[in-house]
């Protein structure tokens, strides 16, 4: 058998790109297998605020929406709110446990039972989002935390 029939044979092909497969396996591995890359702890210090969007899902009209922190600074007043999203920037102070709020929502006389969502977006943090149930009026203590990852 000659070396030109020998490298034309099917079992040579496939020798070869067996070959190739094996030549690329390092490298791949590698790519593949390398320990992740940790990203740097995003956090604010207590006495630091951070700023974040604030989107509030209305399912039926309000009368009125407020929004306190745990000390009662009031963060957002809305007065007659249609169902339907609404959003707006604020600063938030989220210390070592958490973000305390309260979300308190007047929805007249309305009797049906309805949802409230609230959705914080820190920056630097991922999005979370509180719900509340209710009809007529709600008043709800909502808790948010972040950790470092």
């Amino acid at each position: 058998m000659s070396l030109r029939m020998l490298l034309s044979s099917p079992l040579a092909a496939t020798a070869g790109v067996l070959a190739g497969l094996g030549l690329l396996a390092l490298p791949l591995r590698k790519l593949t297998s390398a320990e992740p890359v940790r990203a740097a702890a995003v956090s604010a210090p207590a006495s630091e605020s951070v700023p974040a969007w604030l989107t509030l899902k209305l399912l039926a009209p309000a009368k009125s929406v407020t929004l306190k922190t745990a000390s009662g600074v009031v963060l957002w007043q809305l007065a007659e709110t249609p169902a339907g999203d609404v959003e707006t920037q604020a600063s938030l102070a989220a210390g070592q446990d958490g973000l305390d709020l309260m979300l308190s929502v007047d929805f007249g006389g309305n009797t049906a039972e309805t949802a409230v969502f609230l959705t914080i977006a820190p920056d630097g943090f991922e999005d979370q989002t509180r719900h509340a149930i209710g009809s007529g009026r709600i008043e709800e203590p909502l808790h948010f935390s972040w950790h470092e990852h």
